[in-house]
């Protein structure tokens, strides 16, 4: 017989396959207030991993982001935005594409939303609004697919070669970094049901055996072509899965092929509700979701569960939580405390002044790649015979959870609250002395914000009797600025597991918190230094708002009182009314810190004429050593003689420092890793911050 050798072969057939849902996203900052819409970036093709029932394996769903592969027809008609993905009531309608906005460019696919105003949907809108919602979930139907093989052992592509959008929907679950989440399954079981299949043309290329002149070889393929060519229907598969697909013959009609399809979906959910059963039973849940996933039989997961119980049973000892039970037995509570007493472990190894907990002590002293492998072992993994590369990858890899869905996994969770931790912990323990000075506030946005700087009541005047009262005006002047983002990500790799490196784990985290705190101190010590030009026109300290000293001196009794006297005389903006602030604090550069304290605290003066009166003694100084060496970030110069003096922010608005609503201070955010074998960890501050009112300040260049 001659030696077979490979030939690809192409095939076409058609399918009926349901709708399917991807994740993506809200567009951030894109909330149009006059208009109430939003933008959305609804696909941008990324490879998705899927898993077929049909072949028992996985493949890569590719969608072409072309404009002539996307029939945009419903999207630019008005297609809906839902509340995930509930097509069965009207009350589920958020909003709607606006019509003509959808579009594909540069390998997105990007839309404008009108939200709804319906007071009912006002709490989802919101969210929305507000980027607490972040997730959009686009479901289309696919019209035709080119399915590419792939070597043995590779994993195949399936590119979506035309397709049609049909709804937006606003979703909880967030999108997974590895693509391979799903939004999830329609919420009305009684709808999906009878799950409606759309028809799909399949073009499938293969490598296929052939045998010169083989009569052998000859029918192989005769048999080939006669199997590839049928006619399939997919089974019910949950949304985060590929179709289930069913062999049918070639010649069977389209009402025979309905009811193929709709046989496998009862017994798709039979297996799939029997598995559950079982499996919620004996605590089993990610259990059986897993061999849910795998297309376990009833039978056979009845025995693989069986075998479970039996040798956890044998290996565990109970009530220890260094040895609680895998999957199979672990309640949701029993694996908060086992990760909160890892975690609690983890952070006394970086720092000892942390203290151990009863249940941290199981786990004192373990290294990170020890811990890696009492995680998996706890969640039913065997690691016996894994090398440490093997032990890294699989616990930072994502888990299934109830439902098919699929989370971080939980020891991936226990290095980010590490991280987090240590990060916030170097954030608030950071020197920050500019806050006695500022107004913390937040904003909604990240719009200019316009600070109104109200003026004083005007005066009142004598009302002769039978005479009229006139109306007065109050002035005001107005100060704008807008928060900004800043941040940076750092991964937490399997490198760090395996090297046990806990200066990558906990230092870094700890410097970028630090640069959080250093940042909100450039920002604020800028608004003072750089002498901005404020709402008037006019430079913060000048001649003009009365409260730059005509020329520059020292620290000294005659000083201090001209400063005192210049904010006390301060007056509306009417220009008439006194209202006599009295400064609170007295703000000197590192040079000056050890003269100002001994000015502060003097007992006997050399002549009553240098004696500090108590109400100057009452002055808080504060100093930061920006107002020596400059600000860097901004190219502001320092200066070691120039000092100044501030009322308190409870008399007069000075500066104010603003976060965006709900993200006070550092923020943190994990995801698993995409760029990065592991997880990642982004830091992000959304902070701004403006000079509010010139009359609460005074500077005196000194010499």
């Amino acid at each position: 017989m001659a030696k077979a050798r490979k030939k690809p072969t192409t095939n076409n057939r058609s399918v009926s396959l349901p709708s399917f849902l991807r994740t993506a996203e809200v567009r951030a900052n894109s909330y149009n207030e006059d208009d109430n819409t939003i933008d959305v970036i609804w696909s941008t093709g990324a490879k998705v991993r899927r898993y077929s029932w049909a072949e028992r394996r996985y493949y890569d769903e590719v969608l072409v982001m072309e404009p002539s592969a996307i029939r945009m027809g419903r999207l630019n008609a008005g297609a809906p935005l839902l509340d995930s993905h509930n097509q069965w009531s009207l009350r589920s309608v958020l909003g709607s594409i606006v019509p003509g906005t959808a579009k594909v460019s540069g390998g997105k696919g990007t839309a404008t939303i009108k939200l709804s105003r319906s007071p009912d949907d006002a709490a989802t809108v919101d969210k929305i609004k507000d980027g607490i919602i972040r997730n959009i979930s686009v479901g289309y139907i696919i019209h035709r697919i080119e399915k590419i093989d792939a070597p043995e052992g590779g994993v195949p592509e399936w590119r979506v070669l035309d397709w049609e959008p049909t709804e937006v929907s606003a979703v909880p679950v967030p999108a997974d970094a590895g693509a391979q989440v799903r939004a999830g399954e329609p919420n009305s079981s009684e709808n999906s049901a009878e799950q409606r299949l759309y028809p799909c043309e399949v073009i499938e290329t293969r490598s296929e055996p052939q045998a010169a002149e083989s009569k052998e070889a000859a029918m192989a393929d005769d048999n080939t072509n006669e199997t590839t060519s049928a006619v399939t229907e997919p089974r019910a598969a949950p949304v985060d899965q590929a179709p289930v697909e069913a062999q049918a013959p070639a010649a069977m009609t389209a009402e025979e092929a309905r009811r193929v399809a709709q046989e496998a979906v009862r017994a798709e959910r039979d297996r799939a509700a029997g598995i559950r059963a079982l499996a919620a039973k004996f605590r089993a849940v990610d259990f059986g979701a897993e061999h849910i996933e795998q297309g376990t039989t009833l039978e056979a997961f009845r025995t693989a569960l069986m075998d479970r119980l039996e040798a956890e049973q044998e290996r565990n000892e109970p009530n220890t939580i260094s040895h609680i039970p895998g999957p199979v037995q672990m309640t949701d509570s029993m694996a908060e405390r086992r990760n909160a007493a890892i975690q609690n472990a983890v952070l006394n190894r970086a720092d000892p002044s942390v203290a151990l907990t009863e249940d941290g002590r199981d786990f004192r002293g373990l290294t990170l790649i020890e811990l890696a492998r009492e995680s998996l072992e706890i969640r039913g993994i065997r690691t016996r015979g894994m090398t440490r590369l093997d032990i890294a990858q699989h616990a930072l890899q994502p888990q299934f959870r109830s439902g098919g869905l699929i989370a971080t996994s939980d020891f991936a969770t226990i290095l980010s609250n590490v991280a987090n931790i240590t990060l916030r912990a170097a954030y608030d323990a950071a020197p920050q002395t500019f806050r006695p000075l500022v107004r913390v506030t937040s904003v909604s946005d990240f719009k200019p914000v316009t600070r109104a700087q109200l003026g004083e009541a005007p005066s009142l005047e004598k009302v002769n009797e039978h005479g009229e009262f006139k109306r007065g005006a109050i002035k005001d002047g107005g100060e704008t600025y807008r928060v900004e983002t800043f941040g940076k990500i750092v991964g937490i790799t399997r490198q760090v597991i395996i090297n046990d490196d806990l200066e990558a784990l906990t230092r870094l985290p700890r410097a970028f918190g630090q640069q959080a705190a250093q940042l909100e101190s450039d920002i604020v010590w800028a608004e003072i230094m750089s002498n901005p030009t404020m709402g008037d026109g006019v430079k913060l300290f000048h001649a003009d708002h009365k409260n730059l000293a005509s020329a520059g001196a020292g620290i000294t009794v005659g000083s201090v009182s001209d400063a005192r006297l210049a904010i006390a005389h301060q007056t509306g903006l009417d220009g008439k009314t006194v209202l006599n602030l009295a400064p609170s604090y007295i703000i000197v550069p590192g040079a000056l810190v050890t003269h100002v304290e001994q000015f502060l605290s003097q007992i006997y003066a050399a002549k009553p004429a240098d004696a500090v009166p108590n109400s100057l003694k009452q002055l808080t100084p504060i100093s930061d050593p920006r107002l020596d060496l400059g600000i860097g970030r901004y190219e502001i110069a320092g200066s070691p003689k120039a000092w100044y003096m501030a009322a308190s922010p409870a008399q007069i608005d000075l500066i104010e420092l603003a976060y965006l609503e709900g993200n006070q201070g550092v923020y943190t955010e994990t995801r698993q890793g995409f760029d990065v074998d592991g997880v990642e960890l982004k830091v992000r501050m959304d902070v701004g911050a403006k000079v509010i009112d010139h009359r609460g300040l005074f500077k005196n260049a000194g010499q």
